[in-house]
């Protein structure tokens, strides 16, 4: 599966439409236990969707699995492989003679994917709620999102007051829901072998009543199911290591479009700011 196809569980939303009731309930078995109930027979799925064997097979041909019920897992696996990928395994499968020209033309190539993921409305509607002073920012991230988490943070204290990054221990992170409610936006940044820990967060800020903001992978993690918005960035590139530099360019993009929008309200923050910073001799020059 290539990093351009859609996951199988967004092509089977995107073809809803088209499923008979049998069918329908085909797919609602797959996205309740995805992608685990696919893994199985033909005749396993049919019991957990209380549909024939036909009608499995029927459904995935019409999701255009020319192969028939083989592809479709052939498929499912790719993506689950893709998933859980780790630098390791990414280095025994890479192919020696990797050159440094070599990766940095792989992650032109992942901007102009990024470019074409997300549409302008979803950018103008993350400010939107970004600029929302009713609401508290929070931002989570993991491993190694956690410092886009960390950038995007610094550059919003300067616009907007309100605003925290969550990035201590695991018990600071249990206590931290106490506060969070209906009033609270959280921003989340997660990528493939995604962190239980911050998943788990996400699912409780959300049953609290927390509006979410995602920030993933192609192949989305778990909290793709609970938020309002999905930014995903690709991660291939010619190297061992997923890149992080197409989630960078979707923040600052977020950024310009947030002081777009509303940079009029943000103008006088950023002036008693700089006085600030100029008084205590902040910065050189």
């Amino acid at each position: 599966m290539s990093s351009t196809a859609p996951r199988l569980a967004d092509l089977l939303r995107m073809r809803e439409a088209e499923l008979t009731p049998a069918e329908a309930r085909v797919a609602q078995a797959l996205l309740q236990e995805y992608p685990v109930a696919g893994l199985g027979t033909v005749a396993s799925l049919a019991r957990r969707a209380g549909v024939s064997d036909p009608t499995v097979v029927r459904f995935v041909a019409k999701l255009g699995f020319a192969g028939g019920y083989p592809e479709f897992q052939r498929a499912l696996l790719q993506e689950v492989e893709a998933r859980l990928h780790s630098p390791l395994l990414m280095m025994e499968a890479r192919a020696p003679g990797g050159t440094a020209g070599t990766y940095l033309r792989s992650v032109e190539a992942s901007l102009a994917e990024a470019r074409q993921r997300e549409s302008e409305i979803t950018y103008t509607r993350a400010a939107a709620l970004l600029a929302d002073r009713k609401l508290r920012v929070t931002l989570l991230g993991g491993r190694f999102s956690r410092y886009l988490a960390g950038i995007f943070h610094t550059h919003l204290r300067q616009l907007r007051p309100n605003v925290r990054h969550l990035d201590g221990t695991a018990a600071e992170l249990v206590d931290a829901l106490i506060d969070i409610d209906k009033q609270d936006l959280l921003l989340v940044f997660d990528y493939r072998r995604y962190q239980a820990d911050v998943v788990d967060f996400a699912r409780q800020a959300a049953a609290r009543g927390a509006k979410l903001v995602l920030f993933t992978d192609p192949y989305k993690s778990p909290v793709a199911e609970l938020a309002q918005l999905v930014f995903t960035a690709p991660v291939a590139a010619d190297s061992p290591y997923d890149t992080m530099i197409p989630a960078l360019a979707q923040i600052e993009a977020l950024l310009a479009c947030l002081l777009e929008h509303r940079g009029r309200d943000m103008r006088e923050r950023l002036e008693e700011l700089e006085a600030l910073r100029d008084g205590r001799g902040i910065t050189l020059g």
